[in-house]
C-alpha cells in the first residue's frame, strides 16, 4: 500500500518533481533540498511521528546514503522557503480541482477559518513562543510556553482540503493572524471559495470588509448576548413564526431576519439566522437497568452578509443552516484528525520556520492521502483511515528502499 500511495501521488500530482522548487538558505549544501523534502514527506506519509523514528529506520535499513540524517533535515527546515512550499499546495489544489476530486459543500464553495494551539511546554521555548501564567491545583503559578496558528480549509462532503496556515506571533491575537492569512488566501486561491465561515471572534467589521473587497461573503457565529444584533434578533423572533423541519432525529426551528442599523461598525444590512435544534437521544436511565429518551437542545445564531433570496423557500433555509454548521469541519477533520491521527501536535524542530515547514508539508500529505483513500481504494476490507494508515506504515517498514526516485534535482551551488 505504501508503494501504491507513492505512485499515485507522483502520477496524479507529480509530487516528487514539483517539490524540486523548494529551496533553503544553507551555504554550499552537500545534499539537495529536494531530497530533504522527500524524506520529510515519506516520514509523514508513513506516519512515523518524529525524526527520532525516522533516524531509527535509517539505521535499521542502512539507508544513510539514500536518506539525509535527521540533523540535516532539521537544519534545512530552519531556513526553507515557506512561499515555495505554499506554491506546492496551490499546484496540488489546482490539479485536484481541475480533475473534479473536490466537491462543493451543499452547492456552495465554503472556506472555514479558525485557530489552534499546537504545543504547550513549561520549559521548551523559542523567541516566537507565546507565554501565559497557569495556576496548578496546589496554587503554584507557573509559566507555560505555547505556539498557536490559524488555519484555513475548504469544506466538503467527503474531503476537507487544508489550504494554508499562519502563526500567531507573541503579543498578537487570532484576528491579527487570520487577517494576514485571509489576505494571502484570497490572493493565492481567488476562485476556490465564495463564503468564509468563522466563530464569534470573526464578527468584526474589518473581517467582513476585507472579504467583501475580495468579493466573498462571510458567516460568523453570534455569541455575545449583549450585542444589539442579538437583542434585535431575539425580539423579532417573538413576532415571527419559525420554519420547522426535521432532519433524521433533530428538529429545527429556524428564524431568518434581515436587520439594519444595529451594527454601527459595519454600517450595512445583515441577515441574522436563529436556529433552535432539539435532538432526541436514547440513553441509559439513572438506575442503569433500562433506557429512557432524552432531548438535547442547542441554540445557534449566525450573522451573514449573504444576499437575501427573493422567495422564502424552506429548502434554501435548510441549505443555509447546513452550510453554517459546516464550520465544525475545521475542528473535526483538520485539528482533531491531524493531531490524533497524524501527530500534528509534535514539534519536529522548535523554531518558527521549521514548525510551519513541517505543518505545511503535513497538510499537503494529508490532502493527498484523503484524495487517495476516497478515489483509489476499492478494497472493501479497508473501512477506516486508521487501518489504511497502518497498512501504509507496514509497507514502509517492509520496503527495502522506501525513498522514491526524485525525477529532477536542481544543481547544487558551489
Amino acid at each position: 500500500m505504501y508503494r501504491k500511495l507513492i505512485r499515485y501521488s507522483n502520477k496524479i500530482f507529480n509530487l516528487f518533481s514539483i517539490i524540486a522548487t523548494i529551496t533553503d538558505e544553507r551555504l554550499k549544501p552537500q545534499i539537495a533540498t529536494v531530497k530533504i523534502t522527500t524524506a520529510i514527506i515519506i516520514m509523514q506519509f508513513s506516519n512515523l511521528g518524529s525524526l527520532n523514528s525516522l533516524s531509527q529506520t535509517i539505521s535499521v535499513k542502512n539507508l544513510k546514503k539514500e536518506i539525509p540524517s535527521v540533523s540535516t533535515i532539521a537544519r534545512s527546515a530552519d531556513s526553507m522557503d515557506l512561499d515555495n512550499i505554499r506554491n506546492i499546495g496551490i499546484e496540488i489544489y489546482a490539479r485536484a480541482r481541475k480533475s473534479k476530486m473536490l466537491s462543493s459543500c451543499y452547492g456552495m464553495w465554503v472556506g472555514v477559518v479558525d485557530a489552534h494551539e499546537q504545543i504547550t511546554s513549561p520549559y521548551c521555548k523559542c523567541p516566537y513562543c507565546k507565554s501565559r501564567i497557569v495556576t496548578k491545583k496546589d496554587g503554584v503559578k507557573d509559566i507555560q510556553y505555547y505556539h498557536e496558528f490559524t488555519a484555513f480549509i475548504l469544506a466538503g462532503p467527503k474531503i476537507s482540503f487544508i489550504l494554508d496556515l499562519e502563526p500567531i506571533l507573541p503579543g498578537e491575537g487570532e484576528i491579527s493572524s487570520s487577517y494576514r492569512l485571509l489576505e494571502r488566501i484570497c490572493k493565492n486561491y481567488p476562485r476556490a471559495f465564495s463564503i468564509v465561515i468563522g466563530d464569534g471572534l470573526y464578527l468584526k467589521e474589518t473581517v467582513f470588509n476585507l472579504l467583501k473587497r475580495h468579493h466573498k461573503h462571510t458567516i460568523a457565529v453570534l455569541k455575545e448576548e449583549r450585542r444589539q444584533l442579538s437583542q434585535e434578533a431575539n425580539k423579532l423572533s417573538l413576532l415571527v413564526e419559525p420554519k420547522v423541519y426535521k432532519v433524521k432525529k433533530t428538529t429545527y426551528r429556524v428564524w431568518k431576519h434581515r436587520v439594519s442599523g444595529c451594527w454601527d461598525g459595519y454600517g450595512k444590512d445583515v441577515t441574522v439566522i436563529v436556529s433552535e435544534e432539539t435532538t432526541k437521544k436514547r440513553v441509559h436511565s439513572k438506575d442503569g437497568k433500562s433506557f429512557e429518551d432524552r432531548l438535547d437542545k442547542a441554540n445557534w445564531m449566525w450573522v451573514t452578509n449573504l444576499p437575501c433570496p427573493k422567495t422564502d423557500d424552506l429548502d434554501d433555509l435548510k441549505n443555509t443552516v447546513r452550510i453554517c454548521h459546516s464550520r465544525w469541519q475545521i475542528e473535526n477533520q483538520c485539528f482533531n484528525e491531524t493531531v490524533n491521527t497524524w501527530k500534528a501536535d509534535h514539534v519536529y524542530r522548535h523554531s518558527r520556520n521549521a514548525i510551519i515547514v513541517f505543518l505545511l508539508l503535513l497538510f499537503i500529505t494529508v490532502n493527498i492521502f484523503n484524495i487517495f483513500r476516497i478515489r483509489n481504494i476499492k478494497d472493501r476490507s479497508i473501512k477506516t483511515k486508521i487501518y489504511l494508515i497502518e497498512l501504509i506504515k507496514a509497507g514502509f517498514h517492509t520496503t527495502r528502499n522506501p525513498l522514491p526516485s526524485v525525477l529532477s534535482i536542481p544543481p547544487i551551488p558551489i
